[in-house]
């Protein structure tokens, strides 16, 4: 391999990996990136629990999404709560549960199939709640 061809080579390796930060910073928005998890998203957002679950229940209005079921729990490590719905062909879970003084650590699952799930359908839910939570 010659000098001009490994440089080559380094420098298109550094664009990929700027090219991935400046992605990363993109999808950051309200607080923390939106990750992708292995059947949805989450991200964790500066809002205490009770101001993500109004925001929940307002990005269901807007996205039609028929909320079916509403739970709240208060544990050792905080309060949790989860928000059922249905949507078409997809039940839809959103998981809200809180983080440090003031964050909540949020999940969205919208599950297809038993084996399916619509990752993006499920990053476009939690981009709502993350939107309206501010």
């Amino acid at each position: 391999m010659t000098t001009s061809t490994a440089w080559s080579m380094l420098r298109a390796l550094l664009v990929t990996v700027l090219s991935a930060c400046v992605v990363a910073a993109a999808g950051a928005g309200a607080g923390g990136g939106i990750y992708l998890t292995q059947r949805g998203v989450e991200s964790v957002v500066p809002v205490p629990v009770d101001r993500a679950a109004s925001a929940t229940t307002r990005a269901f209005d807007e996205l039609k999404i028929h909320q079916t079921k509403s739970s709240t729990e208060q544990d050792a490590d905080g309060e949790k709560r989860e928000v059922d719905g249905t949507s078409g062909d997809r039940d839809i879970t959103v998981t809200i549960k809180a983080e440090q003084t003031s964050s909540s650590r949020i999940q969205v699952v919208a599950k297809k199939s038993a084996v399916t799930w619509d990752k993006d359908f499920a990053r476009t839910i939690l981009d709502k709640i993350v939107a309206y939570s501010r």
